[in-house]
């Protein structure tokens, strides 16, 4: 009787991402040295039954092509990056000129609003936001936000500190934050009253740090009303082997 409760406490506390349907990722591919192009892939895909990820290809893939990019440098310069459509995604190329922590940004506003109006359902209009960090040599964070809904996140000792922000200010106490491990299951995280949530990575690969907000204001887009929109950010962390083993 108490293995069967903690199972089911355990399908409580890690979900699989599969339940999530499709999602927006980007994976950055770089040296992290000065003067060497680093490659931001946005990528669109889904989860299958073994909790692995896949990227869309064909007709599907036009999806992540309506992001547009940005890299955002320590002294608050942004600039936009040309997207160039790829067999699995849509992949820009960046080569940083001096050192510092880069943020790389993308912002999808251009979404169809969601039709749920023959089923009884509300039309909801989603708008998805990316961001991650790109390290090349040493290096401060920027640590304010440069979209809607932002994440930024810092290490130290292996633990991950996660901070939210909503509308230029951080996020309220108790804001909902989720992590995808790199098995793609489900770990709920709730903010303190600095905006802050923490997490321990348990193996290498990619986690996904994600913050939604619903907007209850109600509007007409391409002809379709709505009565609310769905903010998404999605914050693309990559997790090195030697960050687990502190090696």
């Amino acid at each position: 009787m108490k293995l069967a409760v903690f199972r089911i406490i355990l399908l409580f506390i890690f979900m699989p991402f599969a339940g999530n349907a499709s999602a927006y990722w980007m994976e950055i591919k770089g040296s992290g040295k000065l003067n060497e192009t680093a490659y931001i892939q946005v990528c669109y895909g889904n989860i299958d039954e073994f909790s692995i990820r896949h990227r869309d290809t064909g007709t599907e893939l036009t999806r992540a092509g309506d992001f547009e990019v940005f890299v955002l440098d320590e002294s608050g310069n942004k600039i936009a990056l040309p997207m160039i459509k790829k067999a699995d995604c849509w992949e820009a190329a960046f080569t940083p000129p001096h050192t510092g922590i880069y943020r790389i940004l993308g912002i999808n506003d251009t979404h169809p609003v969601v039709d749920r109006s023959k089923t009884g359902g509300k039309n909801i209009r989603p708008i998805d936001y990316l961001c991650a960090a790109y390290q090349v040599g040493n290096g401060n964070i920027i640590s304010t936000p440069a979209q809607l809904l932002d994440i930024i996140t810092t290490s130290k000792n292996g633990l991950i500190t996660v901070k939210a922000f909503k509308d230029d200010r951080i996020a309220e106490p108790k804001t909902s934050l989720r992590v995808f491990n790199p098995e793609n299951w489900e770990k709920e995280l709730l903010t303190n009253e600095q905006g802050e949530a923490f997490f321990k990575p348990t193996m290498p690969g990619l986690y996904v740090i994600r913050e939604d907000w619903e907007d209850p204001s109600p509007g007409n887009y391409n002809g379709v009303a709505y009565s609310a929109i769905r903010h998404r950010c999605n914050y693309c962390l990559q997790i090195s082997a030697s960050e687990i083993t502190g090696k």
